[in-house]
């Protein structure tokens, strides 16, 4: 059954290949749907209507192409079956974007819904989709003292810090006790709070205590690192990927070198008993990043994956990925 699907993107204007804001579509429109794009930092409401800017997909921008001259201004976006979300918006309008999708999302079903997309899109509740063995063992705190405590508590242990809701490698350090930078590290993540203090004084600056991850660091992560797309409960997509040899990030947007992804009989069962828990909580489409047994991350808004497996591999999954889509949330009563 074909529906009308609103995809919102940033930068609507340009169709990028390659890119879920591109594959993603292409593949909904090649299946049959009646496929709209629309551009996520023109949502408003305009009399009561949620719209934004948009365009159809036609044929003849499967392959790519400018949107820039076809934009619809201000179209209604809730005459659609469904909406699918690939983008996030400037950091200064995060609390206004989340609650326009989350309005849009109580009149029209979303892939991931919008609760899901703003209190599970984050490190610091993976704790509420993944079971606790396969979690590493994480603090988030904003108390540089209590990290610092934990690292020297642990000789013999590496942590990762990360940033609670950054991605693609940003800001993240791995740190130990014997570390000279470890210090200076993780004051840096909890916002360097006792040097603004001191310069500056709390009663000018404000609040200057910033939340971080500190992450039990796992050794396999360099050899057994996977990201697998899970669309439903079904892996259709992803990569195995290495960190270079002086880095510890294994973020493809950093240069980390990728390889064809297979999984093991225990690791796809585990991914699609994590699909279903996942879609438990309204999230249909995912990018895990796994090294199993453990769970590093699981991202919802725009996970790579689709493009580098074909790149790969020359094998195109993304219509299995959005059938498989189509196919969860209808059966979870979600679509007609």
């Amino acid at each position: 059954m074909p529906y009308k699907i609103l995809v919102l993107v940033s930068e609507a204007h340009k169709f990028k290949l390659f890119d879920n804001q591109s594959i993603i579509p292409s593949a909904l429109y090649q299946e049959g749907h009646q496929v709209h794009v629309g551009d996520i930092d023109t949502l408003c409401v305009h009399d009561s209507v949620i719209v934004c800017d948009q365009v159809r997909l036609t044929e003849e921008f499967a392959a790519g192409g400018d949107f820039r001259a076809l934009c619809r201004p201000y179209a209604p976006a809730e005459e659609f079956d469904l909406v699918w979300v690939l983008a996030g918006t400037h950091p200064e309008a995060t609390t206004d974007y989340f609650q326009l999708i989350w309005q849009l999302n109580q009149r029209v079903p979303f892939v991931n819904d919008a609760a899901a997309l703003f209190y599970l899109n984050t490190k610091i509740n993976l704790g509420v989709l993944v079971p606790p063995e396969h979690l590493p063992v994480s603090y988030v705190s904003n108390d540089y003292e209590v990290l610092n405590r934990l690292v020297e508590s642990a000789p013999d242990r590496s942590w990762v810090v990360k940033p609670t809701n950054q991605g693609c490698g940003a800001d993240v350090f791995v740190v130990n006790e014997r570390d000279r930078n470890r210090s200076a590290l993780l004051s840096s993540a909890t916002g360097n709070a006792t040097s603004r203090y001191t310069s500056y004084g709390r009663d000018i600056i404000g609040m200057a205590k910033r939340h971080t991850v500190l992450q039990s660091y796992i050794p396999n992560v360099r050899s057994n690192e996977k990201r697998v797309i899970v669309a439903g409960d079904t892996p259709v997509s992803g990569f195995l990927r290495f960190p270079r040899e002086n880095d510890n990030r294994a973020n493809a947007t950093v240069g980390a070198r990728y390889e064809p992804l297979q999984l093991t009989a225990e690791e796809d069962e585990f991914v699609r008993s994590l699909g279903k828990r996942m879609m438990d909580h309204g999230i249909f489409y995912a990018g895990v990043d796994l090294a199993f047994p453990y769970v590093i991350e699981v991202n919802l808004e725009n996970p790579g994956g689709l493009g580098y497996h074909q790149r790969l591999t020359g094998e195109d999954r993304s219509s299995e990925a959005v059938n498989a889509v189509i196919t969860a949330l209808r059966t979870a009563g979600r679509l007609s």
